[in-house]
C-alpha cells in the first residue's frame, strides 16, 4: 500500500489566486483585425459543441428549447467576432450521462456547457455564474449557469457572451491585457451602467442577436466597437453578476445519500498536521449544499501563525475537491459511506477525546518507509495518519515523518465499540436477508432489532438518543446484507445496530415489561383441525414468523406452530435450519384448508426450498409433526377453528 501525501500550504496558494492589477494595454483595434485575418486566413473552422445539463433524469421540452436558445446565441456572439465555425452537436442530456459525451469529445472541440440551476450551483458557490477553462492538457471549456430558468435567458445569454469574449479573444491570440482586462473592464461599465436593474439594457456597451422567437437579446459588445480601444489604466474590473443573490435556489433539506461523503451543513473536522518543514491546523467547515452530490466547504488554516482561508466545493461521490484556483484533489479526509476498503484493513478499537471508536486500520511497514491508516467506520472520517520514511543524506540516515491526526469534529460525540465476542442468533439472519431485499419493512426489521436487545444480545449505553423514527439508512441495508451472506462478522453487524439506535436513527422501547416477544416463550392457544384438537405456539410477530420452528424440539402429533396475518396474503415457508421435517398446512380467513405440503424436510444447507408461493389467499399456516395429516385424515377443504384468542 502506498500513499502519496502532500501537505496544504494554502496561505501561498491563496496570495497567489489574488487578482492582479492590470496594465494598460498597448494592443489597439488595427491589430486585433490583423490577427483576425491571419486566424481566418491560416486556420479551419472553429469546431464547436453545445450542452444542456439538467438535474432530472430525461430532458423536459422547455429545456430542449433553452439548449436551442444557446445554440443559437453561441452561434449568432460567433458570428459577430467573425469566426468561422462548425456546430458538432447540440445536445440536452442528465447530469449522470454528462461525462460519457464530454470525454468523447475531440480535443479541438470547444464544448459550450449550460446547465440548469442546481446543476450550476457547483459554479455560483465559487462566486461565478460562468466560467472559460483552460485545462492542463489545452482543452478548452465554457461553462454557464442558467440559474434563473426561463427558456429564453437574457442573464444566461449575457454571461455566455462575456465567457465567449475571453475565448474569441484568445482565438486571434490576444494577450490577457485584452482577453481578460478588456472584458472584465466592459463588464464592469455594465454593472455600473445597470445598478442593480439587470434587465436595464445599456447599448454602449452591449449588441442584440435573434433567439428563436425572434426576441432581440442584448450581449456583451464585441472588441474593436464603443469603448473597446479606450481601455484605461487600473481600469475597474468585474465578473459577470447578472444575478442577485436571491434568486439563487438553494437545495432544501440535506440528507446523507449511500456511497456518498456523509457530510452536512453545519458539520466540521479539524486536524493538526505535522511535517518536517511544516506546522499547521487545518479546518473544514461544510457550509452550504449546491445539490445532492456537492458542498460547499470554508477551508481555514494558521500555518505557523499565520491564518488564511477560502470557500471551496467538494464532490461528495467522487471526493474531489474543488479549489477557486480551479485546481482539484482528492480528500483524504473523509471517505464515502459504507467504507468499502481492501483487505488490508481490520476492525479494531480506539479512543478519541474520551469516546470508544470502532475503528479501519491498516499498516505497512519495510525497510525504509511506513504508513499507518485510521479510519473511524461509522463516519468514514480519517482519525490518524502517520508516514515516515528513511532518508539517505551524505551517508546518514534521516527518519521524516508526517503525521495527520484528527483533533476536532462535532460528527463523533460519543462511544460505539462493541467489546467482546457476540453470537446473533442464526435466524436472525434470515430476517437481516428478508429485510435487505425488501420483502420486509424497516418497522418489520425494528421488530428483531427490539427482540437482540431486550435479550442483551446486543447492549445499548444509557446515553442513548432517544428521537423516534422508522425509517433506516439505505446504506445500512448493504451492512444487513454481508452480515446474512456471512461476509462480515456478527461484532460489526452488532455495531452497526447499536450506532443507529445509539444516535436516535431508530427507536426502540428499552422497557422489558413492555414486549412484544418475551423470555417466557410464544404466546400459546388451542385449535382444532378436523375431528383432533392440539396445544400451539402462535408466531403474530415478523420476528417469531420469520424464526418459526427452527432449532426447536419435535413436535409431537399433540403440539404444533400456528402462524397467523392480519389479513390474506402469500405465506411462503422455507425449512431452513430445521432439525426435523414437518407437514406445513396453508389456511384461509375462513378457516377452510386450502393446501398441504405433507413431509416437507429440513434443510440444513442453501439453496433450500421455498412452499407456497403460489397461494395468495391464506391467512393462517398451521406447522404439524410430519405424517399428522395422513394420520388424522386431513384434506384440502378441511376445517380449522382457533379455540383460543389470538395476542
Amino acid at each position: 500500500m502506498k500513499k502519496i501525501v502532500l501537505s496544504v500550504v494554502l496561505s501561498l496558494l491563496l496570495l497567489i489566486s489574488m487578482v492582479p492589477s492590470f496594465a494598460q494595454t498597448n494592443s489597439t483595434v488595427q491589430d486585433f483585425k490583423i490577427l483576425q485575418q491571419q486566424k481566418n486566413q491560416n486556420s479551419p473552422n472553429l469546431s464547436y459543441a453545445v450542452f444542456y445539463i439538467t438535474e432530472n433524469d430525461k430532458c423536459s421540452d422547455s429545456e430542449y428549447q433553452s439548449l436551442k436558445f444557446y445554440q443559437v446565441i453561441s452561434d449568432e456572439y460567433l458570428s459577430l467576432y467573425g469566426i468561422s465555425h462548425d456546430l458538432q452537436g447540440s445536445l440536452c442530456v442528465p447530469l449522470k450521462n454528462y461525462q460519457s459525451y464530454f470525454s468523447g469529445l475531440s480535443t479541438f472541440t470547444l464544448p459550450i456547457v449550460i446547465s440548469d440551476n442546481t446543476v450550476g450551483q457547483q459554479l455560483v458557490q465559487q462566486g461565478f455564474y460562468g466560467m472559460y477553462e483552460i485545462t492542463g492538457t489545452g482543452k478548452q471549456v465554457i461553462y454557464v449557469c442558467s440559474c434563473d430558468n426561463k427558456t429564453e435567458s437574457w442573464a444566461g445569454a449575457w454571461i455566455l457572451s462575456h465567457e465567449l469574449s475571453h475565448f474569441s479573444l484568445r482565438y486571434f491570440g490576444e494577450s490577457d491585457d485584452i482577453a481578460v482586462s478588456w472584458v472584465h473592464y466592459i463588464q464592469a461599465l455594465e454593472n455600473d451602467c445597470q445598478q442593480g436593474d439587470f434587465s436595464k439594457v445599456c447599448p454602449q456597451y452591449s449588441e442584440s442577436v435573434t433567439a428563436p422567437s425572434g426576441n432581440q437579446i442584448p450581449v456583451m459588445i464585441i472588441y474593436g466597437q464603443g469603448p473597446s480601444s479606450d481601455l484605461p489604466k487600473n481600469a475597474p474590473q468585474s465578473e459577470a453578476t447578472t444575478l442577485m443573490a436571491n434568486s439563487i435556489v438553494q437545495t432544501p433539506n440535506p440528507a446523507c445519500q449511500q456511497n456518498q461523503i456523509c457530510a452536512l451543513p453545519g458539520d466540521y473536522i479539524k486536524y493538526q498536521i505535522t511535517t518536517p518543514d511544516l506546522n499547521q491546523t487545518i479546518r473544514f467547515d461544510f457550509v452550504n449544499p449546491t445539490d445532492n452530490k456537492n458542498i460547499t466547504i470554508k477551508t481555514s488554516v494558521i500555518q505557523n501563525g499565520s491564518p488564511a482561508s477560502e470557500s471551496d466545493m467538494l464532490d461528495l461521490t467522487k471526493s474531489l475537491f474543488l479549489r477557486p484556483s480551479g485546481h482539484t484533489s482528492n480528500f483524504m479526509y473523509m471517505l464515502p459511506l459504507p467504507l468499502k476498503l481492501n483487505g488490508a484493513y481490520h476492525q479494531g478499537e480506539m479512543q478519541f477525546n474520551n469516546y470508544t471508536r470502532t475503528i479501519m486500520s491498516a499498516q505497512n511497514n519495510n525497510q525504509t518507509n511506513s504508513i499507518l491508516v485510521q479510519i473511524d467506520k461509522d463516519t468514514g472520517i480519517l482519525l490518524n495518519l502517520a508516514v515516515s520514511n528513511v532518508v539517505n543524506i551524505n551517508g546518514k540516515n534521516t527518519v521524516n515523518q508526517q503525521s495527520y491526526k484528527l483533533v476536532d469534529t462535532n460528527k463523533i460525540t460519543l462511544s460505539n465499540y462493541v467489546a467482546g465476542m457476540i453470537s446473533i442468533p442464526s435466524w436472525v439472519k434470515h430476517v437481516a436477508k428478508f429485510w435487505s431485499d425488501g420483502s420486509i419493512t424497516d418497522a418489520q426489521f425494528i421488530v428483531t432489532i427490539q427482540y437482540l436487545i431486550e435479550n442483551n444480545v446486543i447492549k445499548i449505553p444509557s446515553s442513548a438518543t432517544n428521537n423516534a423514527s422508522t425509517q433506516i439508512p439505505s446504506w445500512v441495508k448493504d451492512d444487513a446484507k454481508y452480515w446474512s451472506e456471512g461476509t462480515i462478522p456478527d461484532n460489526e453487524f452488532a455495531s452497526a445496530i447499536q450506532y443507529m439506535v445509539s444516535n436516535g436513527i431508530i427507536h426502540v422501547s428499552l422497557d422489558k415489561n413492555n414486549t412484544t416477544i418475551n423470555s417466557s416463550g410464544l404466546p400459546t392457544g388451542r385449535v382444532t383441525i378436523g375431528n383432533t384438537s392440539i396445544d400451539v405456539e402462535i408466531a403474530n410477530t415478523p420476528a417469531s414468523q420469520i424464526k418459526g420452528l427452527q432449532y426447536h424440539t419435535p413436535l409431537t402429533y399433540g403440539q404444533g406452530m400456528l402462524f397467523s396475518f392480519a389479513q390474506p396474503q402469500e405465506i411462503p415457508i422455507w425449512m431452513k435450519d430445521m432439525q426435523f421435517p414437518i407437514d406445513i398446512i396453508w389456511v384461509d380467513s375462513s378457516g377452510n384448508v386450502m393446501h398441504i405440503e405433507k413431509n416437507a424436510p429440513a434443510c440444513t444447507s442453501d439453496p433450500c426450498q421455498v412452499y407456497g408461493q403460489n397461494m395468495y389467499n391464506a391467512q393462517y399456516v398451521l406447522e404439524v409433526a410430519s405424517g399428522f395429516a395422513d394420520k388424522f385424515g386431513i384434506t384440502t377443504g378441511s376445517h380449522v377453528n382457533i379455540m383460543a384468542a389470538l395476542s
